[in-house]
């Protein structure tokens, strides 16, 4: 059996879940995924009433990332900082698929997500778009979509897909999210838990990355 990266290991004894729509999900994946104390992220569709939604046929669903997190490490507060400023809440999405909100899971989730969007219309002085939901239910996105950076890099992919033969157990690898978020530009270039074979790593190594924005619909 080939064993299992270090960082796909449990982390914490209480994890919590966010849920976020921020106009698109490949680039919210990757940068909560680079971030210490995410421990599994993963892309789907939220916020509508169809039962099944699929990429071609959304309905009235929400491009939406999901991710669990070890609170003792980030907080909820300190994710809805992140949510808030890495995109473009002031203006209305052209389409609802593009849509940006806070799905909560409790209530201190709420609260937090209400007194976060105040802050930013207070800071920005433009109104915010962001719609609160109370969380109903996620929808896994297609397999293609998930960790779609790591995707496009078919050797490391490879790497993944050794370490993790069954594609949902690598969609929610740590390392996977790690190595998905560094690629788009967020997180740091080494890290000993990645799992990756010798030549793996000199592999990501090799990659020239530079952060980007996340470049979304809304």
């Amino acid at each position: 059996m080939v064993p299992q990266p270090t960082a796909a290991l449990p982390a914490a004894e209480r994890l919590e879940t966010a849920t976020f729509s921020m106009g698109c999900f490949w680039s919210p994946d990757a940068l909560f995924g680079s971030i210490a104390g995410v421990v599994r992220t993963r892309v789907g569709y939220a916020g509508g009433t169809t039962p099944d939604p699929t990429y071609w046929a959304l309905a009235d669903h929400i491009e939406t990332v999901q991710l669990d997190f070890d609170p003792a490490v980030v907080s909820y507060q300190d994710l809805l900082q992140v949510f808030f400023t890495h995109h473009k809440a002031t203006r209305t999405p052209w389409k609802r698929q593009y849509a940006s909100a806070i799905f909560f899971h409790d209530a201190q989730q709420e609260r937090q997500a209400q007194e976060a969007k105040k802050r930013r219309h207070a800071q920005l002085g433009q109104f915010v778009y962001t719609e609160i939901y109370s969380y109903k239910a996620f929808h896994l996105a297609e397999d293609r979509h998930q960790k779609y950076k790591l995707q496009r890099h078919p050797q490391l992919w490879s790497e993944f897909q050794r370490l993790y033969p069954n594609m949902a157990d690598l969609i929610h690898s740590t390392a996977a999210a790690w190595v998905n978020g560094y690629l788009y530009g967020y997180g740091q270039k080494e890290h000993s838990s990645y799992g990756l074979s010798p030549a793996g790593r000199q592999l990501l190594l090799e990659q020239e990355v530079s952060a980007k924005p996340v470049l979304c619909g809304s």
